[in-house]
């Protein structure tokens, strides 16, 4: 209901029955306070908890606390918190990689991000689609398309297939750069491997006023 202060007034009544506090209590917490957009008080409470050992935090926690940070381009903060997690007990997991991954993109530190993606394999983190889609998304935005196409590769190898996401985001970079017989067989592409287009995809060539583009999907969406 985004009321984490009257989630706080909740804290008493636990002291008054002898209700212990634990990390779900402050992570559910937390979640409310960054859901609203309180990024200081967040970063104060979580502080508080790990300076004066009121808890522990385990990795949902962290992600919880890198998330709300990233997504208000706190890059470097998140990457400190993956390095915290790191000098830890704490289990690291893919979906917190993809955290500071797709942080570290939109930074337009690409390098920093294929530098984790290969820190990821080495300690057998397994990558997955939403991690090589934020890695593209960075690379095309700068117009890096041979290292896209590397990891195109790569993906596939490792048996991560596109998904519409993956392709909405190179057909988003051609048009970009004025390549839309790139991005027709792209498209193509796509219809042939069974990833139906969505609307973004659709929107996408509105939106470059790709008449040619726009008239492929539309065929294809009669076809269906």
């Amino acid at each position: 209901m985004d009321r984490s202060d009257c989630a706080f007034s909740v804290l008493p009544i636990y002291l008054k029955n002898g209700i212990p506090f634990d990390v779900v209590t402050f992570s559910t917490l937390l979640k409310g306070i960054f859901t609203e957009n309180k990024l200081k008080d967040g970063v104060e409470l979580f502080k508080k908890l790990v300076t004066e050992k009121i808890c522990e935090p385990d990795e949902f926690m962290y992600a919880i606390v890198m998330n709300g940070l990233s997504k208000r381009g706190h890059t470097e903060k998140t990457v400190s918190l993956l390095w915290l997690m790191e000098q830890g007990n704490s289990k690291l997991d893919t979906y917190i990689y993809n955290i500071v991954v797709d942080a570290l993109c939109k930074d337009r530190n690409l390098d920093a991000a294929i530098n984790l993606l290969n820190e990821m394999k080495q300690k057998r983190i397994p990558p997955t689609v939403v991690t090589y889609n934020s890695i593209i998304d960075g690379l095309c935005r700068i117009g890096q398309w041979e290292k896209v196409k590397i990891l195109l590769s790569e993906m596939v190898n490792l048996n991560i297939y596109p998904n519409v996401r993956t392709f909405n985001i190179l057909i988003d970079g051609l048009c970009e750069e004025g390549k839309v017989e790139d991005a027709e067989d792209i498209i193509k592409h796509m219809v042939k491997k069974g990833v139906e287009p969505n609307i973004i995809t659709y929107q996408l060539c509105v939106n470059y006023q790709e008449n040619a583009i726009c008239y492929l999907l539309y065929c294809h969406f009669l076809s269906i």
